[in-house]
């Protein structure tokens, strides 16, 4: 009873997360300067009628309501309850693999949280923020500089320039054959970002595998005829499951 007790709270603490995760994915990039992460209240996207604490809960607010918009019948995205499951799973993955009082445990929660959104953000919307990014770069520095977690200092200084540096330079090359950008400078960050944490080695394989679930899900995608690739959706997916690798493989 114990142990059910324990996953259940495991796991509406995950799905809190993930609600806290769409709304970032949602407002963010939002071009309504009335729309920040503060306010206002949580809405329904289509008839901006605000949500009641019943549909704020996790799970249940979205099941209940089959889906839909109580005011206005209008379908909901499906993505907001796999948001809740995704992270969920993973809080409960990471506390079972680390421990529930190992700061690590939550310090990669973070982290993964962070390439989550910017993933989902770039495929929803082609942004990303640069504001996520510095706060990789600046828990990468202060996780390696300080306690080699995740990459010796050097490494994960190089990480920070090559991250940064490979995909500026591919951008040139390509803006000096083609006169315009090929990769926007968010995706030169959040690789930035990803380097620091996770060092100079990782580079080649998370941009070998993020290019790669980039290509795939534009090739997959309904607008797929359009010209533009959300290469932040593959870095960060790519971070997150090269950083749940290393740790489980430690």
């Amino acid at each position: 009873m114990e142990i059910f007790l324990e996953n259940l709270l495991l796991i509406s603490l995950g799905g809190c997360f993930g609600s806290f995760a769409s709304m970032l994915i949602y407002r963010l990039p939002n071009p309504d300067p009335s729309i920040n992460i503060l306010s206002p209240r949580s809405f329904c996207p289509t008839c901006k009628t605000p949500l009641s604490l019943a549909q704020l809960v996790p799970f249940f607010g979205y099941l209940a309501n089959k889906a839909k918009c109580s005011k206005c019948s209008k379908q909901i995205d499906g993505s907001y309850l796999f948001n809740e499951i995704f992270t969920a799973a993973l809080l409960i993955y990471l506390i079972n693999l680390l421990g529930i009082i190992n700061p690590v445990t939550w310090l990669i929660f973070s982290i993964a949280m962070i390439l989550y959104v910017q993933a989902l953000m770039d495929l929803k919307t082609l942004l990303l923020s640069q504001l996520l990014s510095f706060l990789l770069i600046a828990i990468g520095l202060g996780a390696n500089l300080g306690f080699e977690i995740f990459a010796v200092p050097l490494d994960a200084l190089l990480g920070l320039i090559f991250g940064y540096g490979l995909l500026f330079s591919i951008n040139q090359l390509y803006k000096m054959l083609k006169s315009q950008d090929g990769i926007g400078s968010g995706d030169f960050l959040l690789l930035s970002g990803i380097g620091s944490i996770l060092g100079a080695s990782a580079i080649g394989p998370i941009l070998l595998l993020g290019s790669s679930l980039t290509i795939c899900i534009h090739v997959i995608s309904k607008d797929s005829k359009t010209k533009e690739l959300p290469l932040g959706f593959g870095l960060g997916l790519s971070g997150i499951i090269y950083l749940l690798m290393l740790m489980t493989l430690r």
